[in-house]
């Protein structure tokens, strides 16, 4: 039962994290506002839930920066709102009567999040070579 409430989510999280970490490294070092090994902060407890949202802020702007500089042809979608989702899920999952409420959507809007950066990653990767 432990690692059914504990270990796995956190490895699932941990895979999450990597994703994430991923995806800024494969941001042009140039235009990338973020270090890829900030991501791996989101392993602190309470401090995760806000430092999520400079994350998503972050990646986005990385990617703007990259299509400004015309380093790529067209615009790339993050998940941006996807994520936005899945924090305000997460934020709402601290309050007890809603913590049952908030889990499904977040979990659902953090998959949608992950396939994003990971589709980003790759189409990154497309336009750029």
């Amino acid at each position: 039962m432990l690692a059914f409430l504990i270990i796995i989510p956190l490895i699932a999280f941990s895979f999450y994290i990597q994703g994430i970490s991923k995806t800024l490294a494969a941001i042009d070092p140039n235009c990338r506002t973020q270090k890829p090994a900030m991501a791996w902060l989101l392993l602190i407890p309470i401090f995760n839930v806000i430092w999520f949202f400079f994350l998503l802020k972050n990646i986005q702007e990385s990617f703007q920066k990259m299509f400004h500089q015309q380093l790529i042809e067209k615009p790339i979608d993050t998940g941006y709102n996807y994520g936005i989702a899945m924090g305000c899920c997460w934020v709402a999952s601290f309050i007890p009567s809603l913590f049952f409420i908030a889990l499904i959507p977040m979990f659902v809007f953090s998959i949608l999040h992950w396939n994003k950066l990971s589709l980003a990653r790759r189409s990154l990767s497309r336009q750029s070579s």
